[in-house]
């Protein structure tokens, strides 16, 4: 009994240490939908190709959005127009950086450290879209 008890309370913690991220993931969604027309969704993310994947690459590296928070956001895009090959380019650019992230790294890392890291955010943010468009 003490086993499942410990299940249960360590699933809650994960639950409570992920909530503000989702809940702040929500709202950057939310103003997103607003702020952003679908027409000028579909018009830079929509369609297939390099460029809405750059574009959704690029967008997403300086936001600073978790794991858990890029979800909702990256749905929200593909909903209003965003081809799926542009959502995935967003989804996994984004996690990997963030402004706050990158001048954290370049005090820490140094000025190598800070330029690799959005780079490589931005390549794996085309190589994944491009092999959802692939596909």
């Amino acid at each position: 009994m003490g086993y499942l008890f410990s299940i249960i309370a360590d699933f809650w913690a994960t639950v409570a240490e992920m909530s503000p991220y989702l809940l702040f993931g929500f709202f950057v969604a939310g103003l997103l939908s607003v702020l952003m027309s679908q027409e000028a969704v579909t018009r830079h993310l929509g369609g297939r190709g390099i460029w809405p994947l750059v574009k959704a690459s690029v967008l997403g590296v300086p936001l600073p959005l978790c794991s858990c928070g890029v979800i909702p956001v990256s749905m929200s895009l593909h909903k209003n127009g965003a081809s799926k090959g542009a959502a995935i380019s967003f989804l996994l650019s984004t996690p990997q950086t963030g402004v706050d992230s990158i001048f954290v790294t370049l005090s820490l890392l140094g000025p190598v450290f800070a330029i690799f890291r959005p780079v490589v955010a931005l390549v794996t943010g085309l190589i994944g879209g491009s092999l959802v468009n692939l596909f």
